[in-house]
Formats: C-alpha cells, structure tokens, sequence
C-alpha cells in the first residue's frame, strides 16, 4: 500500500463513517498522522475523550498500547482499535506485574499503611493492581496532588514505574532524600535493607521513559544556553532531577503547552521531551523561536503509519485490531483511574 493510497482510503472511511468514528492522536505522533486525528492530546487526555464522544461506536487510537488499554477501560461501550499491536512502551513495560506483587509483599511486611500509586504510563495490570489495594493512578500533571492524597491515607507510597518523576514530585513536596528509596527488582529484596525501607516514606520502582532518561542531560542545557543566549528551558518531569534542576523548568506535556503559549512573540524556547512535539510547536507558532533541548523521537510511537491507519479502518468491527481488556482487570484499574478523577 503507498502513503496516497493510505490517504484515500483513510479520507473514504472518516466520510463513511462520520460521527461514527473517532481517530486519536498523540501528541508525539508523526505530522501526516495527526493530520488525521479528530483529536489530539496526551494519553489520558485521549482516553477521556473516547469516553464522552457518545456517537462513536469506533474509535482508533494513534499512540502506543497501554494508551489504548486506558481508553478501553473508560470507554467500555466502544470498540478500541490501534493500527499496531507491538507500539509498546518500555516504561511501562519495566513494571511486570508479578515483579510488583513481590515487591508488594516486601515493603507492606513491616506493617506499614502503603498506598500504591501508578503513573498513568503503566500496563491495565498494574493500574488493575493499584485498584485492588486502595491505591490510585497520576499524571506528570497532578502527580504531587496525588502523592498528598496518598500521604492522607498512608505513611508510605509505592510508586512505579517512572523513578524520575517519583523523585522530581519528591523534591517539589520537600521529602528529604533519605526518605526516598529505590527498588530494584533485579535485586534481592529490591537492593534494599530493613532499615532502608523502615524509614522510607517514598519506594520508588526503577524504570524509566528511554525517551527523557538518560537522554537529556545537564550538559545538553548548558550546551544550549551557550548556543542561544537568553533563551528559557522546560523539559518534562521525567528527566532525571539534575536535568530539572539546570533547565530551571518541567511540566507535563499539557504544562509544556501552556508555556508555549505565554511565550510572548519573540521569545525564544527549548524544550526536553519527543521532538514530533516540539517541532510541531515551532512549526505552530511561527513569531517564537522553538527548538528541541536534543532530537529525540519515541521509536514506538513511530511504529504507527499512514498505512497502518489505513490497515486498521479497512477491519473496523473485527478482532484484528481491537483492543480488549479482561472484566476483572478492567473493573480495578478503572476503580485506581476513578479515584485519580475524583481528587
């Protein structure tokens, strides 16, 4: 199939199907993708949207899997599809459920309230995992409104997978280093002594976004400054926290957003997270000068096609593309995703 044919048959079919159909975009996508979407945004955003729009019976998302996983469970009167099944991500991949249940099974044996937290950046099994033991999902946007929701609930938060986020909340919140743990599920009782977790009132899982982690460095924010004189930094909250600390700035993607539009014209911006992002930015916003902190692209976002699109809306209706959830994980790991929209 080649990209035009691609695009007639994409065109043919949002025609046909009108209202019935709802392509979601996000926002690290490819621009002759989102060219396509009804909607564009972050996951959660997306997976919101698929919920509320009530004549879509179909709905395609354009992102990677646990995306689409999230949408499914909140939209589960529709069908889910996305063009290809192996756009995983290896974040969400670094926490394996039955790894967590044994780290669970560790850090609770002191008798210690916990709650579990989860990045929205995880499989429905962990999400399904937090539900089952009173815990709740977060964003990159509300991760610290959820970590103070937890702390009213427990003396200790486990939380997985995105250890950087984890420590940058950590640090915005004032909870001293000692208290925040790493573990290590290569290691024996995660790398970690009784003491060490005795005091801890944050375990953080070791995982990490390839893209942010160790991409974007302190360096490469020096480095920039030099290039650019005067320009500001931001860069997403799962650099790690010196990154944070040179750039000056982080925010989620939405945040990141924001601050692209209270740019004054003029301004000149860097910004630390998946280039299709930020070149789309620049691209939008012709009176700033915008450019990438590095030039990184997210290799599983990029596994979605033109082709692939079109692939998915030619079996619309079967079980080749869809994606499904089991009953029992889908009721628990939206019961973690409602608490996090109830805060």
């Amino acid at each position: 199939m080649t990209r035009e044919e691609a695009r007639k048959i994409i065109e043919e079919k949002k025609q046909e199907l009108g209202r019935g159909l709802i392509i979601l975009g996000h926002h690290y996508q490819s621009d002759e993708v989102i060219a396509y979407a009804d909607f564009v945004g972050d996951s959660l955003e997306l997976a919101r949207k698929a919920s509320q729009v009530e004549e879509a019976g179909h709905i395609v998302f354009c992102g990677v899997f646990f995306m689409a996983e999230s949408a499914a469970i909140l939209a589960p009167d529709k069908s889910v599809y996305i063009p290809d099944f192996s756009a995983g991500c290896p974040l969400a991949d670094m926490a394996e459920p039955g790894a967590v249940q044994k780290a669970w099974e560790v850090i609770t044996k002191d008798g210690a309230g916990v709650v579990p937290v989860t990045y929205v950046n995880s499989s429905a099994r962990i999400k399904a995992f937090c539900g089952r033991h009173g815990g709740i999902v977060c964003t990159s946007g509300n991760a610290r409104q959820i970590f103070e929701w937890a702390f009213e609930r427990a003396d200790r938060i486990f939380f997985m997978p995105d250890m950087n986020l984890g420590r940058n909340t950590a640090r915005q919140m004032g909870i001293p280093e000692e208290q925040v743990v790493l573990w290590d599920p290569e290691k024996e009782h995660g790398g970690l002594g009784s003491e060490e977790l005795a005091r801890a009132r944050l375990v953080l899982w070791k995982g990490w976004c390839p893209v942010h982690w160790p991409t974007f460095t302190p360096e490469d924010v020096r480095m920039l400054k030099e290039k650019h004189p005067g320009i500001d930094v931001i860069v997403h909250p799962e650099s790690d926290p010196q990154t944070v600390d040179a750039s000056g700035r982080s925010g989620s993607t939405a945040r990141i957003l924001e601050v692209v539009k209270a740019t004054p014209p003029g301004g000149k911006l860097a910004i630390g997270t998946e280039a299709n992002l930020v070149k789309r930015a620049a691209r939008e916003n012709p009176s700033l000068t915008i450019v990438p902190l590095r030039e990184v692209y997210c290799e599983d976002m990029a596994r979605i096609t033109l082709e692939k699109l079109a692939l998915v809306l030619l079996h619309l209706g079967e079980d080749t593309f869809r994606v499904t959830v089991e009953p029992d994980i889908a009721r628990d790991a939206l019961s973690a995703l409602e608490r996090m929209l109830r805060v």
